[in-house]
């Protein structure tokens, strides 16, 4: 049994240290973005009815660290601002499956390659979703309708796209985004130890590792769970460590950021019924295409087997070491942060 926790604990490390400063630059990255937006312009930019508002807004949308409840409200802003139908349809399905921070986090585990897949594909999956929806679905419900119930009951409810201070940006970095994500990458880091240290190499064997098999049960266990985009990349690690195709991984990556319970509901009602097809068609769709094209063209190896045996299969810098102690300051610095605020919500509640 103490061998089992210390092997644990030792893949847990791993994965937290060699995240870390590729987080850490995520963070910084994040309230870079969010001093330099320029909120004013979004109206002018994403008004239209057209192909152009819809490819700005997923450009918008990436970058932006949003998880798929946070994503709602923001999305709303954005309409309020006068965005489309369609170009508000695309932030919604692209933003939530890339971020600064995870874009950053993929790349320290996952390696170039497939992190450009990951940002190639919520731009074409949010450009077809928003086409679509905008094509099919014409003007019968707008996000105006929004009850302003259904933006304050969100997880992670983010104010309206408003420029701020530089400081206030860098707080937003490492202070209010940890605290947002601290639960689910905790959760994260977790669960990708017990896969790591409990699953075999190669557990995952022929169909149920790159087939049709494995696309369906990654795309079942990530529609209906909550999983941000960067808490599901020690996950998506793990399960190619223990013998999952990086194509399955990749399609995991796309649907479980991008989709939830509660995010379906929500854009069952405030965009429809047809339209919420239309979003959960094409972005299963696209992943599935994605998934094939990357085990198929590329002989992409990113996991080493030996993980599961020993924990200095992955070396890690000291720099790495130093890094990963400070994400875990970060990390419970957000954890009570969160803690003290939601404390303060329902004491206003009572």
């Amino acid at each position: 049994m103490l061998e089992f926790f210390s092997l644990f604990a030792g893949n847990v490390w791993i994965l937290t240290a060699q995240m870390a400063p590729y987080l850490i630059l995520g963070f910084l990255m994040s309230g870079l973005f969010f001093w330099l937006i320029q909120p004013e312009t979004v109206g002018r930019l994403l008004g239209k009815p057209n192909l152009s508002s819809v490819i700005k807004s997923c450009l918008v949308g990436i970058p932006m660290p949003l998880c798929s409840c946070s994503v709602i409200p923001v999305a709303a802003s954005l309409k309020k601002n006068g965005a489309s139908r369609g170009a508000t349809a695309a932030f919604i399905s692209a933003t939530p499956q890339t971020g600064v921070d995870s874009i950053f986090a993929t790349y320290s585990l996952m390696g170039g390659l497939f992190t450009v897949m990951r940002i190639v594909v919520a731009l074409i999956s949010g450009i077809v979703t928003g086409l679509l929806i905008e094509l099919f679905c014409g003007r019968k419900k707008q996000l105006s309708e929004i009850p302003i119930e259904t933006v304050k009951k969100t997880c992670c409810s983010t104010p309206a796209l408003q420029r701020p201070g530089l400081i206030q940006s860098l707080k937003y970095g490492f202070l209010k985004l940890p605290s947002e994500l601290s639960t689910a990458l905790i959760v994260g880091l977790i669960l990708a130890g017990l896969i790591t240290t409990l699953l075999p190499p190669n557990w995952f064997e022929g169909s149920f590792s790159s087939g049709s098999a494995a696309f369906l049960i990654v795309t079942l266990i990530g529609l209906p769970l909550y999983i941000c985009a960067t808490a599901s990349i020690p996950m998506a690690y793990a399960l190619i460590a223990a013998g999952l195709s990086p194509g399955a991984a990749l399609v995991f990556l796309i649907v479980g950021p991008a989709t939830n319970t509660a995010t379906v509901v929500t854009l069952w009602k405030i965009l429809g019924h047809k339209a919420t097809g239309i979003y959960l068609t094409s972005l299963t769709a696209i992943a599935w295409i994605s998934g094939w094209i990357l085990n198929a063209g590329f002989d992409l190896v990113i996991v080493d087997a030996s993980i599961h045996s020993k924990h200095d299969a992955l070396p890690t810098s000291l720099w790495q070491h130093v890094c990963g102690l400070a994400l875990v300051a970060i990390l419970t610095i957000g954890l009570s942060r969160r803690k003290r605020q939601n404390g303060q919500k329902e004491s206003c509640c009572k």
